[in-house]
């Protein structure tokens, strides 16, 4: 086992997994997909990473510390992801939407959450806490970071998880077998 090979394996883990985690994002343009669909595919992706960053590592616990190093790559990519993205979007809702309850819908539409029970959940928590246009705004130029590293530090903890014991699987798989005299003959 060496450092280097876990490195590797959990940058290459990470950003899969990351691909998949920020990847869902573009599929809430087909509204056939429900919001917990793309959660499977997410999971999926993730352990995915995984599983490679286990191959690469070469053994078991090499390959489970290079999945749970890939989750917090995971945590940074969609952490910065979020906060960028989302913000932006958000921010470009503001200027079209003509109150706080249709730009939260609006937002809820982008996320792939309108209609359901966290959707409205969200919903309600957006037009309490913020309900007017200059407190959305103010929201997400000052304090949209925090929800970004709050969705980030979930998603991240859940990859680390999920991707210790995928590349516990891959490790397992790729490990070096004992030589000995005997296995020779």
């Amino acid at each position: 086992m060496s450092f280097g090979s876990i490195l590797l394996g959990a940058l290459i883990g990470g950003v899969i997994s990351s691909g998949g985690v920020i990847g869902i994002t573009f599929l809430t343009a087909f509204p056939v997909i429900l919001w917990w669909h793309m959660l499977l595919i997410a999971i999926g992706g993730t352990f995915i990473g995984g599983f490679i960053s286990g191959l690469v590592a070469k053994g078991g616990g090499a390959g489970a510390l290079a999945g749970l190093l890939s989750g917090l790559l995971v945590f940074l990519g969609t952490f910065i992801f979020c906060w960028r993205y989302y913000q932006a979007q958000l921010l470009a809702l503001v200027v079209t939407a003509p109150d706080v309850a249709t730009l939260a819908n609006d937002f809820l539409t982008t996320l792939g959450m309108a209609g359901t029970t966290i959707g409205d959940t969200i919903s309600l928590w957006i037009t309490t806490n913020a309900p007017t246009i200059p407190e959305v705004t103010d929201f997400a130029t000052s304090n949209f970071i925090y929800f970004a590293l709050i969705v980030g530090a979930v998603l991240g903890g859940l990859a680390a998880v999920v991707n210790f014991f995928a590349g516990l699987i891959g490790g397992l798989i790729t490990r070096k077998k004992k030589e000995s005299y005997d296995s020779y003959y």
